[in-house]
């Protein structure tokens, strides 16, 4: 009779003891943790910030050595000065005075070409009444023909003064202003980036890195935790998943705290954080957790102030 009755009660115990494993879920409770990464291979020349301190938005963290960065700065903005000058140039035209010398040469080669002609007919003139050779007046053929070319060039030279630019030319000039200026902002950009900055509220969590230090691009500089209201990230059994969905309320207990607080569920991940569910059985797919979070109101974020990330909780399950 006591062996039926111990028994029963070891049923009982277990019993009670899955279903309340089965009403409850385990997580910590989480903050977002923000990288911050060195831009460019530079030397760590400047730390404003200690680990575990809080900083607002903006605030300078570390400061790498914008040499290098500032050298590029200056050696676009230059050429952006360059091309901006050539459109300038362009756009305006010829000047006056470079008017008036193409005129003139206009009509110095109208003089030419007049005194040209008038030595062709003299030379004809001459070869009538068998004073002069053929040669003569082929010399002066040439040199008429060599005056009216010269007047034709200078005429055209002055016109196109005249005409000003191109306009494929100022669609050239501007586009190489655009390019140069593009590329100023982005020198400006890298130089900016090496002060680095917080890019939200919140606390230092680490810095890897000393004053003399040199990073490598891509490396991580600094770690912040988000001083946002924090999150409970959670795993959900299989069993409890048809009683729950997204903006389900549910009640959570963190470990320090005396009194519980509430939350909602706002996702729940579609796949299994572990075994595969086609690898289970039936019975093992009721084991299957799903990795989820609860977001509380922003009203509680002070409650939860003072509580530090990867604290364990335990959220009750409807």
């Amino acid at each position: 009779m006591n062996y039926r009755l111990l028994i029963l009660f070891s049923t009982c115990l277990l019993t009670a003891c899955s279903d309340e494993s089965g009403s409850r879920a385990i997580g910590t409770l989480e903050r977002d943790r923000i990288t911050l990464t060195a831009p460019a291979s530079e030397t760590l020349i400047e730390s404003q910030v200690q680990e575990g301190q809080k900083v607002k938005a903006g605030d300078l963290l570390l400061q790498l050595d914008p040499t290098r960065a500032q050298a590029r700065l200056s050696a676009q903005q230059a050429m952006l000065r360059q091309a901006s000058a050539h459109l300038q140039e362009l756009e305006n035209g010829a000047r006056p005075e470079e008017r008036a010398a193409a005129q003139a040469r206009v009509e110095g080669a109208q003089a030419a070409l007049t005194e040209a002609e008038q030595q062709l007919q003299r030379s004809r003139t001459l070869l009538k009444r068998n004073l002069t050779g053929q040669a003569d007046v082929d010399s002066a053929t040439a040199r008429r023909d060599s005056a009216a070319a010269a007047l034709q060039q200078a005429q055209e030279q002055f016109a196109q003064l005249q005409n000003g630019t191109r306009s494929e030319q100022l669609v050239q000039a501007s586009a190489a202003v655009a390019s140069a200026r593009a590329q100023a902002d982005i020198a400006a950009k890298e130089l900016q980036d090496l002060s680095i900055v917080a890019p939200l509220d919140g606390r230092i969590d680490a810095l890897p890195w000393h004053t003399g230090d040199r990073l490598s691009q891509g490396t991580i500089a600094a770690t912040l935790l988000s001083d946002a209201t924090p999150y409970a990230r959670i795993y959900l059994p299989a069993n409890a998943l048809p009683g729950l969905s997204i903006g389900s309320q549910v009640t959570v207990q963190i470990d320090g705290m005396a009194a519980p607080v509430t939350g909602k569920l706002t996702n729940i991940r579609s796949q299994p954080a572990f075994t595969p569910y086609f690898a289970l059985n039936e019975r093992d797919r009721a084991a299957l957790m799903y990795l989820s979070e609860v977001r509380f109101a922003s009203e509680q974020a002070q409650l939860l102030e003072n509580i530090p990330s990867g604290r364990t909780l335990e959220v009750v399950l409807p």
